[in-house]
């Protein structure tokens, strides 16, 4: 129950694995004075500073872009026919996104240097090297590797792109974390929603043309557990999309949510939040996440939805990868596919390390 679990501050002076660390410095103003009453100026005026230090950074760094990819990011089509993986956070969506996207000459993917830069990576990519100190080389939560080029959640990046307009920005709002979350579905009534909800299109889709430029203009593969609330509106904007969903048992998924929480939300909140608000938006996301997609499932049309089990993505992962694959169509699993899942998992056993979990804030 919720009330066994607290949650203990921590990492005060972490400049590591912060989630907004991307955003642009008249976007971090807007935060800052919208949410001041929830930034504790005196406990953390060290992150304040530190990302407004990198939020200047970012805009220089993001005019640059403009100026050398405006026009190609503009002209760039976005191939119809992304693969969204869905699933709350601690269900395996990170393992199977990593599986995934070794299919480098079908797929197209967010790397965690596109959210770490998301207004610059275009042209900053070749020097990324310079900045492998902003991540851990272990994810806090789970001890999985982690470094610039791993796949990570594309709302990341459009979280700070659209100016905390994601229900991720609990991970640096925790205390105002209820009004975020219009943010999942974007379906509340009312012309405060709808502004939302442009606000937010408009950065994914730019986010998804700078992707498509990168990787030349192949399928995207992209996995953010809060997509999973949004399966009507990104049917909208993509018909011909196809969903994977991954289902694990939910007190096991509560327990690991909590585990993530306390070991990598400290890094990135501006005011202390208690464990009671903790709480709260661990299952008021899971609620809002199992009630938007119950009804929205049946929206995807018929051979566009695979359907799978941490359990089974766990235990086999050639054989759950095989399933995703066939499902949906997708040739070349066995040519491209299998030999680099079965190499990758080959390493992993021999080197005692590995696992499932979730990726950013999420799953």
């Amino acid at each position: 129950p919720p009330s066994t679990w607290t949650f203990t501050p921590k990492h005060r002076w972490s400049f590591q694995n912060n989630a907004i660390c991307g955003i642009c410095l008249l976007a971090w103003l807007e935060l800052l004075w919208t949410r001041r009453r929830h930034v504790d100026w005196w406990h953390y005026w060290q992150r304040v500073a530190f990302v407004t230090a990198i939020a200047s950074l970012n805009s220089f760094l993001g005019t640059i872009e403009a100026l050398l990819n405006g026009g190609a990011i503009a002209r760039q089509p976005i191939d119809p026919r992304p693969v969204f993986i869905l699933g709350h956070p601690r269900t395996g969506t990170t393992l199977l996104h990593s599986l995934m996207a070794l299919d480098d000459a079908t797929f197209g993917y967010c790397s965690t240097f596109c959210v770490a830069f998301p207004s610059a990576f275009l042209w900053l990519e070749p020097f990324k090297a310079l900045f492998a100190g902003l991540v851990s080389e272990k994810r806090p939560m789970d001890n999985m590797a982690l470094d610039l080029d791993t796949p990570q959640e594309d709302e990341l990046g459009v979280s700070v792109l659209s100016a905390g307009t994601s229900p991720y920005m609990p991970l640096t709002f925790m205390t105002d974390e209820p009004s975020f979350r219009p943010y999942f579905s974007f379906k509340q009534a009312g012309p405060e929603t709808a502004a939302a909800r442009r606000r937010w299109t408009a950065a994914f889709l730019h986010l998804l043309r700078k992707l498509s430029l990168r990787c030349g203009g192949r399928r995207l593969l992209l996995k953010s557990p809060v997509h999973t609330a949004r399966v009507a509106l990104l049917l909208q904007l993509f018909p011909d999309a196809s969903f994977v969903y991954l289902h694990r048992h939910p007190l096991v998924v509560y327990q690991s949510a909590c585990h993530m929480a306390d070991t990598t939300y400290w890094h990135m909140y501006l005011k202390r939040p208690t464990s009671a608000q903790i709480h709260d938006f661990i299952l008021s996301q899971f609620a809002i996440l199992w009630d938007e997609f119950a009804a929205d499932r049946a929206l995807i049309p018929p051979g566009r939805l695979v359907e799978l089990s941490f359990e089974e993505l766990s235990t086999d992962p050639v054989a759950a990868v095989r399933r995703v694959y066939s499902a949906l169509g997708i040739d070349g699993f066995e040519e491209r596919v299998r030999p680099r899942v079965e190499a990758l998992q080959a390493g992993k056993a021999e080197g005692r390390h590995g696992g499932a979990g979730g990726g950013g804030a999420g799953g």
